[in-house]
């Protein structure tokens, strides 16, 4: 027996998304990506409120998607951390009520890893790069064929919800999803 999990990595121009599926005793990607918004070209005729929220109506549509493709079980997104700009962590609070939106409609849980964590996990350093967090996910899992669709200059973004899956493995509610498929 098996159950998918989807990995986030919350954002608002970029929210990245893998879909794993996990056996009781391996995992196998099946999709990486990264869900796009962009503001608005029309500046002066758009609030920026209603802007922001077309953009987080964006990232419903595009996660809730990828939940009922998947039959997805479980969330495990990167933890928010609280960004120096009070407007990135606005819009990033967005997109977390958006997850817990989606979390509460289908009535699956959420599981938090802080970035710390991820690269701990990944790398052994809580310090660890961009670079070493792709690289050790590369070495864990062969990226070959479809189901990865992301610009190269974004894919960080779905490593990091990759990662976030990963970090999420020995946590209860994974551990019990693999238990009971």
């Amino acid at each position: 027996m098996s159950c998918r999990v989807l990995g986030i990595d919350p954002g608002f121009a970029s929210v990245g998304v893998a879909v794993v599926e996990l056996e009781p005793s391996t995992e196998k990607v099946l999709h990486l990506a990264v869900i796009r918004t962009e503001k608005s070209a029309l500046k002066r005729e758009v609030k920026a409120s209603d802007d922001n929220l077309r953009r987080a109506r964006l990232i419903y549509e595009g996660v809730i998607a990828m939940c009922s493709l998947y039959s997805v079980r479980a969330l495990c997104a990167e933890s928010m951390s609280f960004p120096r700009s009070s407007g990135v962590a606005a819009k990033v609070a967005m997109t977390w009520g958006v997850i817990a939106a989606i979390a509460t409609q289908l009535g699956i849980p959420v599981v938090q890893s802080s970035p710390q964590e991820i690269k701990k996990v990944l790398c052994g350093s809580k310090a660890a790069s961009k670079e070493e967090v792709e690289a050790a996910l590369r070495k864990r899992y062969p990226f070959e064929g479809e189901g990865y669709e992301f610009i190269a200059s974004q894919k960080e973004h779905a490593f990091d919800a990759l990662g976030a899956v990963v970090a999420s493995l020995d946590s209860e509610v994974l551990r019990m999803a693999r238990t009971l498929g």
